[in-house]
């Protein structure tokens, strides 16, 4: 006899959203199941630079575009979550600075740009005496600098707390082993393994990133075009061993930052920093070494105080997935696209994870999909993924 298990809702991809749509919907009542065919995290999730972002890189001329305002509540939702008081808790969640810093460029053209934001966030932004400059500035730079509302999260830790809160609701999935099965409607009737087991939900969800055109070929759909965008961020261990928080704004009229930096630890536990903004984005295709090139004379530039010298430099090139636009741009909030019983999502940036979440329920409500009783037992015979690697770990 074939065994089928029933669920209301089954995730795919086990990445930060994912496993954050995972918590919110087991939280309000249903019964929800993830699958990941790799490490938790692999690709996008762990390759971020952990950035909660207040909006402040996206203001033109003082003014908050869309995703300024969709993103400028952000880090006060992710902070309550981290005190056990949000959506979804996230107590024990690493904080690697609470602080995040911009420094213009020695330009009167940058410093009005870093001004003009200050002013449109103005509660969410201040401009430092120089005796409150982090300790690596300190009496290395003149100019302006700001503390603005984002602040930096470790995403392997993230990942960890976020799966271990339904650690019995993330499992393990081949692609070998089973395949989805549509009915004669078109829709998913099934996610069907080699020995005939059937898992059966409500709903199905993507939040596979890149693997999203995979999953759908795989299941004869193509209702959610996507677009990609690459990068290709440089990573370098020196001998300055202070953390760096920063985004370096430029004399350019740019919504991206020249460089921004974050600082993480490898396995020996020296600090690495890791680096995108402009310099990622332009490096998408580059060849390693001229990338690097640019990186290490950009930092000369930036930071004439530092020597670069025996540094050991890596980069890594990461495939950005979203919900396709018209203009090829990146899009400005979460995407949420539905066909039949299927959701494909993307949150576009690890900040937006809670607004994607917020996005799936609200189509459940509106398609009056509601926790069924008949749920049973999870599929026990899957094993449990373990969290990806950090790009920067053996540097």
């Amino acid at each position: 006899m074939v065994e089928i298990l029933k669920t209301d809702a089954l995730i795919f991809g086990g990445g930060v959203a994912g496993l954050w749509l995972l918590n919110r919907l087991r939280s309000a009542g249903y019964s929800a199941w993830l699958l990941e065919s790799g490490s938790l995290g692999q690709g996008q999730s762990v390759a971020s630079q952990g950035i909660i972002h207040s909006g402040l890189k996206y203001i033109n001329d003082g003014t908050l575009n869309r995703s300024a305002t969709t993103v400028s509540d952000m880090p006060g939702l992710w902070r309550s979550c981290l005190q056990g008081q949000g959506d979804v808790d996230l107590q024990g969640t690493r904080v690697l600075s609470d602080d995040y810093y911009m420094l213009p460029r020695n330009s009167l053209r940058a410093r009005v740009l870093s001004f003009l934001g200050s002013k449109a966030l103005a509660s969410k932004t201040k401009r430092l005496a120089p005796d409150e400059f982090p300790a690596f500035f300190q009496g290395n730079v003149k100019g302006p600098m700001y503390r603005i509302d984002d602040f930096v999260i470790d995403v392997p830790s993230l990942l960890t707390i976020l799966c271990s809160r339904q650690q019995e609701s993330v499992f393990s999935i081949d692609w070998n082993e089973a395949r989805l099965e549509r009915g004669d409607n078109g829709a998913i009737s099934g996610l069907v393994f080699n020995d005939g087991t059937c898992i059966e939900a409500q709903q199905y969800i993507s939040c596979c990133g890149g693997g999203t055109e995979s999953l759908l070929r795989q299941s004869g759909l193509d209702a959610a075009p996507m677009q990609r965008r690459p990068l290709q961020q440089v990573m370098v261990r020196h001998r300055h061993t202070g953390p760096v928080y920063v985004h370096c704004v430029s004399s350019s009229i740019d919504l991206t930052p020249e460089l921004t930096i974050t600082t993480h630890s490898n396995k020996a536990g020296q600090p690495v920093w890791y680096l995108g903004g402009r310099l990622a984005e332009d490096g998408a295709g580059m060849n390693a070494n001229n990338l690097i090139d640019r990186a290490r004379r950009t930092l000369t530039d930036l930071f004439p105080w530092c020597d670069f010298d025996g540094a050991e430099w890596a980069t890594l090139e990461i495939d950005r997935a979203e919900a396709k636009q018209a203009d090829g741009r990146r899009p400005e909030d979460a995407s949420l696209v539905t066909h039949l019983n299927l959701a494909v999502c993307w949150p576009t940036k690890l900040t937006l994870a809670p607004a994607l979440a917020d996005k799936v329920l609200a189509h459940f409500q509106a398609q009056g999909i509601a926790p069924s009783p008949q749920t049973g037992a999870a599929p026990r015979f899957l094993s449990s993924p373990r969290v990806a690697a950090t790009p920067w770990e053996n540097l």
